[in-house]
C-alpha cells in the first residue's frame, strides 16, 4: 500500500543520511515516487533483478545479503533510515547484486530509475550524496572481504563483526562524547544464524563462540541489548 509522506517534514537526517538535502530538493523528492510500507520478511529488492528502481529508507531496518550458487548466504550490512538500497546498481544499469529484507515494518520511498537519474541531474546535492552512498557501500564490501579472507579463525571473524557494528552503532555517539576508549553498547537486532552469515560461519559456530566470550567477560548480553566492555581487548584476543 503506497502512502504520501512529506520528505520535507521528515526529521530523520543526519550527517550521513542520503536525504540531508535543501529544501528545493527535498521537495521534488516529495513528488518522485511513492511511499511503500513492508512489514518483516518483504522484500525490498531482490538479487539478480533488473535494477530498475532506487528505493530510500524511511522508516525500519533491512538486512542486506548476497548468496553463493550453492546457496549459502552472506550478510553484507544491516540498512536504516537515510540509506539507499540498489543505488550502484541503478546507476550503471545492471541487476541487483543483493537482497534487501525487511526486519521489521518499513516504510520506503521508491523511485523509478530514470526518474531518479534526472533528479540526480538536476540536484547538485543529490549527485555528492549519492557519491557518498556508493563509496560507503565499497567501504562495506572491503571490509566483508577483508573479514572472510584475513581472519584466522571463525570467532576471529565474529568478533570482527560485533567490533564493526558496536564502532559503527555507538561510536559516534561515544566519540562525541570525547568516550572514545570505553564500552560499546548497541541493539543487535539479528539471529545467531544472521550472525553467521555475516561473519560466513555457521550458527553452531557462532552460538559457541558468543557463548565463550561471554564467559570470558568479552561481551554482554542483555536481550537485544550487547555490550563490549573492553573492545581494545576483544580485538586483540580474537582479531
Amino acid at each position: 500500500m503506497a502512502l504520501r509522506r512529506s520528505c520535507v517534514e521528515c526529521t530523520v537526517r543526519g550527517a550521513h543520511c542520503f536525504c540531508s538535502l535543501n529544501m528545493d530538493a527535498l521537495r521534488e523528492l516529495d513528488r518522485l515516487g511513492e511511499q511503500v510500507t513492508y512489514v518483516e520478511g518483504d522484500r525490498v529488492v531482490e538479487e539478480g533483478a533488473a535494477a530498475e528502481r532506487v528505493c530510500v529508507v524511511c522508516k525500519g531496518t533491512l538486512k542486506l545479503t548476497t548468496s553463493s550458487r550453492d546457496g549459502r548466504l552472506l550478510l553484507l550490512r544491516i540498512a536504516g533510515p537515510g540509506d539507499v538500497l540498489g543505488l550502484a546498481s541503478a546507476l550503471k544499469g545492471t541487476i541487483y547484486e543483493s537482497t534487501a529484507e525487511a526486519l521489521e515494518e518499513c516504510e520506503v520511498r521508491v523511485m523509478d530509475r530514470e526518474d531518479f537519474l534526472r533528479f540526480m541531474e538536476e540536484f547538485r546535492g543529490v549527485g555528492l550524496n549519492s557519491a557518498e552512498t556508493v563509496a560507503r557501500e565499497y567501504g562495506t564490501a572491503v571490509t566483508s572481504a577483508r573479514r572472510l579472507a584475513l581472519s584466522g579463525s571463525a570467532a576471529g571473524r565474529l568478533a570482527s563483526v560485533l567490533l564493526d557494528w558496536g564502532r559503527t552503532r555507538a561510536g559516534r555517539a561515544a566519540a562525541e562524547a570525547g568516550d572514545v576508549e570505553g564500552p560499546l553498547r548497541f541493539r543487535m537486532p539479528l539471529t545467531h544464524e544472521e550472525l553467521g552469515h555475516m561473519a560466513g560461519i555457521s550458527r553452531e559456530t557462532a552460538t559457541r563462540a558468543l557463548t565463550k566470550m561471554k564467559a570470558e567477560g568479552l561481551i554482554e548480553i542483555e536481550g537485544e541489548r550487547i555490550v563490549l566492555p573492553s573492545p581494545e581487548k576483544l580485538e586483540r584476543l580474537y582479531c
